[in-house]
């Protein structure tokens, strides 16, 4: 640039990582996003950041990243979906070298992972996953699939666990947990399902 600042083009991606299902998966972030960083250099010769642009979203996307980008990258960017695979395996390859670091072995998955949901009476599902978790915490925290997810909380690990079972009875009941990295409960919940209605049997 004139001024002597630094242009750095890339195409870049945000991704955060968590334990679902035992599987190292990401859980938040986002695709592939073209993106250009200015940095000056005073004299003391270190980089100093000065800018972060985006294209503009929706119809101005195209007008807007061809503004950003020189004419020789647009080709590029234009199709930057299309290098989001290798921009995976770098978040992939980020994340194995995070768990060697706190000493942790598990499966690294990028993409979506397939989960299973329960199979309640739907109506009875709605009101524990899509209300009573609006309200409550612990509930929310518990997954909306039969499975586990890690988190952590004050620097200690929890495993809150969803689990389908059915009782003596016949009747589907839902349970929620959330364990220490020890096995120790910290919190359980049961719900009875009986018709559209989940009744707590157990808190």
């Amino acid at each position: 640039m004139p001024n002597g600042d630094t242009v750095v083009y890339t195409i870049a991606s945000f991704g955060t990582f968590g334990f679902e299902n035992g599987i190292f998966t990401k859980i938040s972030g986002t695709g592939s996003i073209p993106t250009v960083m200015i940095f000056s250099k005073p004299k003391d010769g270190n980089y100093v950041f000065e800018a972060y642009k985006e294209p503009m979203d929706g119809s101005y996307y195209v007008d807007s990243l061809k503004k950003l980008f020189p004419k020789r990258l647009h080709k590029q960017v234009l199709a930057s979906q299309e290098s989001y695979q290798e921009v995976i395996e770098q978040l992939e390859q980020q994340a194995k070298e995070y768990l060697q670091t706190i000493g942790r072995e598990a499966i690294v998955q990028a993409k979506h992972v397939e989960k299973k949901l329960s199979t309640i009476h739907v109506e009875a599902s709605n009101k524990i996953f899509a209300e009573h978790t609006k309200f409550d915490q612990f509930l929310n925290d518990c997954p909306y699939w039969i499975g586990t997810r890690e988190r952590v909380e004050n620097g200690i690990r929890y495993i809150y666990k969803t689990e389908q079972t059915l009782d003596t009875e016949g009747f589907d009941v839902i349970i929620f947990s959330k364990t220490d990295a020890h096995g120790n409960i910290i919190e359980r919940r049961e719900y009875k399902i009986v018709g559209p209605e989940p009744i707590v049997v157990k808190k």
